[in-house]
């Protein structure tokens, strides 16, 4: 049986787990996942929202020699991704976990990414009284294209993108950003505990960037890793496209569609940020009209984005059940009770 393991920097050994959500994956890619993943942390939480192709049965295989503890938690109907994630999060808790890694399925670390995100975390956490961190992620690399996705930072308070340099000696150690991707994050248990957990009735979209907001609105900061790489997939396909320019263009699902537009109106009130933050995240509706001219499925997206539209105004949440365009709530995590670092009673 695998031994729990620890991570060791700075001669402090801290104890990670790794939450993995996962939902009809592709398993050999699942497989090269968990390996890279299972070198690094103390555990892997395998929260599966009902897949139709992978059980508990197909990780009996290899799950004893892999070096870290494999805990397979089914779930009997898909949660969405915030639910998963709260649940593998309780888990840690119960595990003494110091931090978790969140991560998708078809995300693939770097051999070192824990040990180079702790090095940057227990860093800033040396200096907590003028410098209280909550998570920290790697530049993203997208699988398909190979380029480097960027951080979307602060600047004199307006949205930036920031791409971090191809030369790793022009790279500065950290990034302050005010978002972070979930899949690579890792964060602080102790965060959390203060912070809150993710906003199970989202599903998906946006599930990251709301936390991240909202924890940027307690006082704490995030930092970007750019040395860091993570190999990840975005959307089901991606497109160069000439718009003023070729720019490559991530193509998602037309109920995807729906929820990019009911959370952001969701995250417009539900998390403090200025109205030069509110204004970006609106005008992003305008990019979905380019979906409505150019992609595939065209009525079918304009449905889903009307409907969209109405619940976020009608502030509808939960997972959308597509045959009655009803939203189904879903179970709240105790991880979500918590505000200020007081878990708030019901």
């Amino acid at each position: 049986m695998a031994k729990e393991m620890t991570c060791k920097v700075n001669s402090v050994f801290y104890h990670v787990s790794a939450v993995l959500v996962t939902y009809n994956p592709d398993l050999e890619t699942l497989f090269t996942a968990i390996q890279a993943i299972s070198k690094q942390v103390s555990n892997i939480l395998i929260v599966d929202n009902a897949s139709l192709n992978f059980s508990e049965n197909w990780l009996e295989g290899f799950k004893d020699q892999m070096p870290a503890k494999l805990y397979f938690l089914h779930q009997k109907e898909n949660l969405g991704i915030a639910a998963a994630q709260n649940i593998g999060i309780e888990k840690a808790l119960t595990l003494g976990a110091d931090f978790v890694w969140l991560l998708d399925q078809d995300s693939i670390p770097s051999s070192s990414m824990v040990a180079e995100l702790l090095a940057v975390m227990t860093c800033a956490q040396s200096k907590q009284e003028t410098f209280p961190v909550a998570a920290v992620g790697p530049a993203i690399v997208d699988r398909c294209s190979g380029k480097n996705y960027y951080f979307m930072t602060d600047r004199d308070g307006f949205p930036h993108k920031w791409t971090p340099s191809k030369v790793i000696q022009e790279l500065p150690m950290f990034q302050e950003v005010t978002v972070l991707v979930a899949s690579g994050t890792l964060i602080s248990i102790e965060a959390i505990k203060y912070i809150g957990g993710m906003r199970s009735n989202y599903f998906i979209n946006h599930v990251d960037t709301e936390w991240c907001l909202r924890a940027k609105a307690m006082g704490y900061k995030l930092l970007g890793v750019p040395t860091s790489k993570l190999e990840h997939r975005f959307g089901d396909t991606t497109k160069q496209v000439w718009i003023f320019g070729y720019k490559e263009v991530i193509y998602h699902s037309p109920l995807r569609n729906y929820y990019d537009i009911r959370n952001t109106l969701l995250m417009l009130r539900d998390t403090p940020m200025t109205w030069i933050w509110k204004a970006h995240f609106i005008g992003r509706f305008m990019r979905l009209a380019y979906f409505l001219v150019f992609a595939e499925e065209r009525w079918l997206r304009l449905r889903y984005m009307t409907l969209g539209m109405l619940h976020g105004v009608m502030r509808i949440s939960g997972r959308l059940e597509t045959k009655t365009n009803h939203c189904s709530m879903l179970p709240v995590s105790s991880l979500e009770k918590y505000k200020c670092g007081k878990l708030i009673k019901s």
